[in-house]
């Protein structure tokens, strides 16, 4: 998001820098803030305490949250999103609603006269319906009519789509980079700083929750399903496999992100013999769980969390997928545990 509101910024300026836009003048302002009248942005939403109408399930009906999203952190993701409008229980998409809209909006002429510029984020949660409706303003847009489409799942979207539009794909910030950004925004010492950037392998938005100490549940989730696989705890597994089947979907694909992450540290750890920086009750944890990651199922765990998120991807009973899932886990831990005991 911050990279399409610089691309943006850098059509409107009305003082353009050699590096850039200048972000002082008012198109940069209103740029910034989401409040360009050429500017229309297009995101997930879904009904929620509030919104309940079928017909107002549309991005205008978010856009003050949208704004104060921006505002707070353009570097937001979708789990922050879901929080923001109230939908952690519910999935977000792209619908049919949103059709009407861009439709009006394309058929009236540029506010002030020049582009106009139509943000998608999270792409791929258009649903089919507007997919094939916007494709057919990507293959023949209006005059200075722009069309900037984001997603961290680019295989999720149309052939056809991926087919008309000019890809970038953004690469990971570089520890040195992180460790400078954290230093300038939060003050943070250059140790303290590096620890952060390197847990954060390359993602603004992890080291922004990390330096702000928001929790990361799924984290106290991975230890207590770890723990009970260690201690073949079949009761435990089912009752933990029941509170992970009602989280929301991205909750569980939040999770399943961050224990690919962390068995790879581990292993990383306890059978590689590189320093990862860690404090605290985390150092602790992984000190003591990365000897049962090794070679003997690593890959075996990286092939189990990904075939979970396969099927729950797929709508897979989800009750059935986690407590498989915690059945396969107990094996492979085990496996570790024998591995590490003959080392």
């Amino acid at each position: 998001m911050p990279l399409a509101l610089l691309l943006t910024s850098y059509l409107y300026c009305q003082d353009r820098q050699s590096d850039g836009p200048c972000g002082a003048c008012s198109n940069c302002k209103r740029i910034a803030s989401a409040e360009h009248p050429d500017v229309h942005f297009i995101f997930p939403v879904n009904s929620n305490k509030t919104v309940k109408k079928p017909e107002l399930i549309h991005s205008e009906t978010f856009l003050t949250e949208w704004r104060q999203a921006l505002k707070q952190n353009p570097f937001f993701t979708t789990q922050d999103w879901l929080r923001a409008i109230d939908l952690e229980n519910k999935q977000v998409f792209i619908g049919d609603k949103e059709v009407s809209k861009l439709r009006e909006k394309l058929a009236l002429r540029s506010y002030e006269g020049g582009y106009r510029v139509f943000v998608i984020w999270n792409a791929h949660d258009m649903n089919p319906t507007f997919a094939n409706k916007v494709l057919k303003n990507l293959e023949e847009p209006s005059e200075k009519t722009i069309f900037i489409l984001i997603t961290d799942h680019p295989n999720q979207l149309l052939s056809t789509i991926l087919s008309r539009v000019q890809r970038f794909s953004e690469e990971p910030i570089s520890d040195a980079d992180l460790t400078q950004f954290l230093i300038q925004k939060f003050g943070f010492d250059q140790a303290a700083a590096r620890n952060i950037a390197f847990r954060s392998e390359g993602l603004i938005s992890a080291a922004i929750r990390e330096a702000n100490n928001d929790e990361e549940p799924w984290l106290d989730d991975f230890k207590g399903w770890m723990r009970m696989a260690y201690q073949r705890d079949m009761v435990g597994l089912l009752n933990w496999s029941q509170m992970m089947a009602k989280a929301p979907r991205e909750s569980g694909r939040q999770f399943i992100n961050g224990a690919l992450k962390v068995l790879d540290r581990s292993f990383r750890m306890g059978w590689i013999h590189i320093d990862i920086p860690m404090q605290g009750d985390e150092a602790a944890f992984y000190k003591n769980f990365s000897p049962f990651v090794n070679a003997s199922n690593i890959q075996g765990l990286m092939e189990l969390l990904q075939e979970a998120s396969f099927h729950i991807e797929r709508n897979v009973n989800e009750r059935i997928v986690w407590y498989d899932t915690s059945i396969k886990a107990v094996r492979l831990i085990n496996e570790g545990k024998k591995s590490a005991l003959k080392a």
